[in-house]
C-alpha cells in the first residue's frame, strides 16, 4: 500500500484575540457573567462552548413542552432558541394572544426549571417558513415600508417588542432567569443602521441581556460591535428553483474552510479574491444559529436527509473553527391554523416556495411529534464531547492542511483540519459527503508539525473508511498522563472521588490506537473483561513503538491507565454501535453514563425511557449504583456486564389496532402549474376533491397514556392530507419517507369520527425535485400513487427511580 503523507503546520498558530470591544455582557444576581470576545463566549470568566437548538413553542402543544425540552437537554442542547412569530400573537391588530400553545412565558419558565438557557429570536420579521415571514397581514396594509427605519413601522415594532418584554419580565439573565440573549431581525443583510435601531428599541423596552446577534449570511453588513453575526448552512436547498440534483452550494459545507459565510466560496474552497472583504468577522466569535438539523421540504423541491448528512456538517463546522453551534431546526413542529388564514409560507403571499399547510417536521433530530431520529444520536455524541472538552478547544484556531481540495468536485484529496494551540489539539476528519459517496482513502498517515516536534500518526498508514467523520485528540491530558494521540473519538469525562474515567468511541473499520508519551515509560494500560482481573485483554503494543496500544472496543470491558504502580484514570472504549446509544447525566448522586436504545429523559431523580418497542426498554449504567432501583412497583435486579450494570424494565406490550378502508379511488393526476414565483404550485382544497380517499378507524380506542401514538402511512405519491371532520389536521408532500400523524392530539374526537386521509397521484411531468428514480415507478396512467400500509406506532414509557426517590 502506498503511503499518502499529509501535513499541517502547527508551529505558529494565531492565538490572539480581542476583548472588551463588543458591546455585550451581563451578570446574573449571583455575579455570573456571560460575555464574548473575538474568539469565544465566556461564562463566569471562562471559555464557554454552548450548543443551541431551535424549538418553536407556538408550533407545538404546550402539554408536551416539558417532555420535549427534556429530550433536547438529554441530546446535549444547553440553549433553546425560538422564534416569536408576530402573526401567531397578533393576527388581528390589537388582540394579542399569549395563551395555550402561544404562552411564551410558560415556555421560558419551563426552560429555567429544567436548567436550560433561552434565546428568543424576537424579529420582528422572522421568516421561519411562516406566512409573510411572521408579519400579520394587517401590518402590510397599515405600513407598506417595513424592515426599515420608518417611523410608522417602528411604532408597531415597539408595541410588539413591549408585549414580548412583558411576557419575559423577570426572566432575563440579570434577573436570575434563563434568557441570555436575543436575535434581532433575520436575514437582513443591507440595513446595519436598522439593526442598530432595533437593538436600541429592544433595550429601551427592557431587553438588557448579555448577547445580541443577527444573521450574518448573504455578506451581511453588521453594525460594528453592536451585535454578533451568526451563520448557518443546510445539507440541501429546498428553496432553490432547480429541480435536478442536490444543491451545489450545500457541497461547500462538507469541506473545512476558514470562510464563515459559505455564499462567497464559489467553486474554490479558499475565499474568493473578488468577494467583499470579510476581515471584519475577526472581531466576532464564529457561531451558528442555523446549522441545518434537517431541511423542510417545499412542494417543488423535496430533499431526503440522511443522518450523516447532518452530523458531518456539524463536525466540519467545528473543524473550521466554530465556537458556538446552533441548529435550525432541532425539533420539528406543526403550523397552527390562523383565525383569518393559514399561516404557512406560500407563493401566494409573495414567497418563493409553497410549504405544507400544517407540517413543519423539518426532518429534524426530534420530529414533528417528538420522534427521535438517528441524527439526534449522532449529534449527541458531538455534544457530549463539547460539554466536557469544548472549553479547552475554544481558544484553539482552526488550521488547514498544506494541501486543500482544489474545487467542490474533488474526491481525491483527504478532507481534514486541526484545531490546536501549537502543543495540543484535535484532528477533524471528514470522509463523508451527501449524495456523492467519497472513496476509501488508502495509505493515509497524518503529519503534524508542532512547536517542539513532528508527530506522525497512526503508527502505520491506514485506510480511512468511506463515510468516516471523526475527531481524534493530540497531546490530550488523561488525568495526568499525556495521551500523544488516539485514533478514537473522545466522548466525555466522568469525575469521581476515586479515578476519573474517560470515554472514547471507536471508529467503524479502524483499529483504535492509543499512544502515550514516551517520557511516561512506566505508563501501562491494563483491562478486565466481565470479571475484574488485572490482565492484558486484547492489548497489542505496536512493534517498535513503546507506549502504543491497540485497544478492543466494547462495553464489557474497562481499562486502567497507570504510571508505575499508581492508577491515573479509567478508560472505556465504546464500539460505534454502543457510542450511538451513549448518554451522560448526573443521576442518583454522581455523573454517570448510560447505554440504551430507548430515548432517555433525565427528569430530576427519575429516569424515563421512551421506546417504540418494549424490547428496547433497557439500560446499562456506569458506575455502579449505591442504591436499589424500582420501576413502577417492581424492584429491579441489575446484571453485571463488565463495568456496566444492565437493567431490563418490565412493561406490557401496548397495541393500537387500525382499520382502514378505501372510500374513493383517485381521479386523473393533476397537471402541476407554476405559481407566482415560477416554481411548481402546491395543490389546493379543490384538487383534493379528486384524491384517493381512505377512512381510518381505531375500534379499540387509543392508548392515551402512552408516550406517543402515531399513524404511520407508507405511501408514494404527490401530496396527502388528513382530516378530522372538516378540519385539516396533518398534511405531507411525499419525499421518500413514511408520513406520520400524531393521534394523541386528536383524541377523543378521532374515536367517534375516524380519520379521513386523501392522497394525490404525481404526474411524470411534474416540475419537482424528488430524490431517486421515482419516474421508473410510475403506474399505468403515467402517474405515481400507491398506498401500501397504515399502522399505529405506540411509544411506550417506563420510569425508574431509587427507593428513596419514591418515598
Amino acid at each position: 500500500m502506498s503511503t499518502t503523507n499529509i501535513s499541517i503546520d502547527l508551529t505558529s498558530p494565531d492565538l490572539s484575540f480581542q476583548s472588551g470591544h463588543l458591546r455585550m455582557g451581563g451578570s446574573s444576581p449571583e455575579g455570573v457573567e456571560i460575555n464574548a470576545n473575538s474568539r469565544f463566549l465566556t461564562l463566569g470568566g471562562r471559555p464557554w462552548f454552548p450548543v443551541m437548538g431551535e424549538f418553536h413553542f407556538s408550533r407545538y402543544p404546550a402539554a408536551e413542552w416539558r417532555a420535549e425540552l427534556l429530550k433536547m437537554k438529554a441530546g446535549g442542547i444547553q440553549v433553546v432558541a425560538t422564534y416569536i412569530f408576530w402573526n401567531h400573537h397578533e393576527e388581528i391588530q390589537g388582540r394579542f394572544d399569549w395563551d395555550g400553545n402561544r404562552d411564551l412565558r410558560r415556555f421560558v419558565e419551563l426552560c429555567a426549571a429544567l436548567g436550560l438557557y433561552s434565546y428568543p429570536r424576537i424579529g420582528p420579521w422572522a421568516h421561519g417558513e411562516a406566512r409573510r415571514g411572521g408579519f400579520p397581514d394587517w401590518l402590510a396594509a397599515a405600513c407598506p415600508c417595513t424592515r426599515r427605519d420608518d417611523p410608522d413601522y417602528l411604532k408597531y415594532v415597539e408595541i410588539f417588542y413591549r408585549q414580548i418584554a412583558a411576557q419575559l419580565n423577570g426572566l432575563l439573565w440579570k434577573d436570575g432567569g434563563p434568557v441570555i440573549g436575543i436575535q434581532l431581525e433575520n436575514e437582513l443583510a443591507d440595513q446595519p443602521e436598522h439593526i442598530r435601531t432595533l437593538k436600541r428599541l429592544a433595550r429601551a423596552v427592557g431587553f438588557d441581556v448579555p448577547l445580541y446577534t443577527m444573521t450574518g449570511w448573504g455578506l451581511a453588513q453588521v453594525p460594528e460591535d453592536e451585535v454578533i453575526p451568526v451563520f448557518g448552512g443546510y445539507p440541501d436547498a429546498p428553496w432553490d428553483h432547480a429541480i435536478e440534483g442536490w444543491s451545489r452550494d450545500s457541497r461547500k459545507l462538507y469541506f473545512f474552510s476558514p470562510v464563515r459565510d459559505q455564499q462567497v466560496l464559489g467553486g474554490d474552497l479558499r475565499a474568493d479574491p473578488n468577494a467583499p472583504d470579510q476581515a471584519y468577522l475577526a472581531r466576532y466569535p464564529f457561531g451558528t444559529c442555523e446549522l441545518g438539523g434537517g431541511v423542510q421540504v417545499t412542494y417543488h423541491r423535496r430533499p431526503y436527509i440522511q443522518p450523516q448528512d447532518i452530523s458531518a456538517i456539524a463536525l466540519s463546522r467545528l473543524g473550521s473553527g466554530a465556537n458556538w453551534l446552533g441548529y435550525y431546526m432541532y425539533h420539528g413542529g406543526t403550523q397552527p391554523l390562523g383565525q383569518l388564514s393559514t399561516l404557512q409560507e406560500s407563493q401566494d403571499t409573495g414567497y418563493p416556495n409553497d410549504l405544507p399547510v400544517r407540517s413543519y417536521d423539518f426532518q429534524a433530530p426530534l420530529g414533528e411529534s417528538g420522534q427521535v431520529r438517528e441524527h439526534y444520536h449522532r449529534l449527541r455524541l458531538l455534544h457530549l464531547f463539547l460539554q466536557d472538552f469544548g472549553a479547552q478547544m475554544a481558544h484553539m484556531p482552526s488550521i488547514l492542511p498544506d494541501r486543500l481540495p482544489p474545487d467542490l468536485d474533488n474526491h481525491s484529496v483527504v478532507r481534514w483540519a486541526v484545531r490546536s494551540d501549537g502543543e495540543r489539539g484535535f484532528i477533524f476528519i471528514n470522509n463523508y459527503q451527501r449524495i456523492e459517496n467519497l472513496p476509501v482513502r488508502l495509505g493515509v498517515q497524518f503529519e503534524l508539525r508542532l512547536k517542539d516536534a513532528v508527530l506522525r500518526l497512526p503508527a502505520a498508514p491506514l485506510a480511512v473508511p468511506a463515510g468516516l467523520h471523526a475527531i481524534w485528540p493530540i497531546h490530550f491530558d488523561l488525568g495526568g498522563v499525556r495521551l500523544v494521540y488516539a485514533t478514537a473519538q473522545p466522548v466525555c469525562r466522568l469525575d469521581s472521588p476515586h479515578l476519573p474515567c474517560f470515554v472514547f468511541a471507536a471508529d467503524d473499520g479502524l483499529p483504535a490506537e492509543f499512544a502515550f508519551d514516551g517520557g511516561d515509560i512506566n505508563t501501562v494500560v491494563t483491562g478486565w473483561l466481565r470479571e475484574p482481573e488485572t490482565a492484558m485483554v486484547n492489548l497489542n503494543p505496536i512493534e517498535g513503538r513503546a507506549g502504543i496500544y491497540q485497544l478492543s472496543s466494547g462495553a464489557d470491558r474497562i481499562y486502567t491507565v497507570t504510571r508505575g504502580d499508581q492508577p491515573v484514570c479509567n478508560l472505556i472504549l465504546l464500539s460505534v454501535f454502543d457510542a450511538l446509544r451513549c448518554w451522560k447525566a448526573r443521576m442518583w448522586g454522581a455523573e454517570r453514563i448510560f447505554l440504551s436504545p430507548a430515548a432517555l429523559l433525565f427528569d430530576g431523580e427519575n429516569l424515563r425511557l421512551h421506546a417504540a418497542q418494549v424490547s428496547d426498554l433497557w439500560f446499562s449504567v456506569y458506575p455502579a449504583l449505591p442504591t436499589a432501583l424500582r420501576c413502577q412497583d417492581a424492584s429491579l435486579t441489575g446484571i453485571n456486564q463488565g463495568p456496566f450494570t444492565f437493567f431490563q424494565l418490565p412493561q406490557p406490550e401496548v397495541k393500537c389496532p387500525v382499520a382502514a378502508r378505501r372510500l374513493q379511488p383517485a381521479g386523473p393526476a393533476r397537471v402541476v402549474p407554476l405559481g407566482l414565483a415560477g416554481v411548481a404550485q402546491s395543490p389546493g382544497d379543490a384538487d383534493f376533491e379528486q384524491a384517493e380517499t381512505w377512512r381510518v378507524d381505531f375500534p379499540e380506542g387509543l392508548p392515551v397514556d402512552a408516550a406517543g401514538v402515531r399513524l404511520r402511512v407508507d405511501y408514494t405519491g404527490d401530496a396527502a392530507r388528513a382530516y378530522l371532520g372538516s378540519e385539516l389536521v396533518s398534511d405531507d408532500f411525499y419525499a421518500g419517507r413514511p408520513w406520520e400523524i400524531d393521534l394523541r392530539r386528536l383524541d377523543p374526537r378521532i374515536l367517534a369520527d375516524g380519520l379521513v386521509l386523501k392522497f394525490l397521484p404525481l404526474r411524470s411531468d411534474a416540475p419537482i425535485y424528488l430524490p431517486g428514480d421515482w419516474r421508473s415507478a410510475l403506474g399505468p396512467e403515467d402517474a405515481l400513487l400507491e398506498v401500501r400500509e397504515m399502522r399505529a406506532v405506540v411509544e411506550v414509557e417506563a420510569a425508574v427511580s431509587t427507593r428513596e426517590g419514591l418515598q
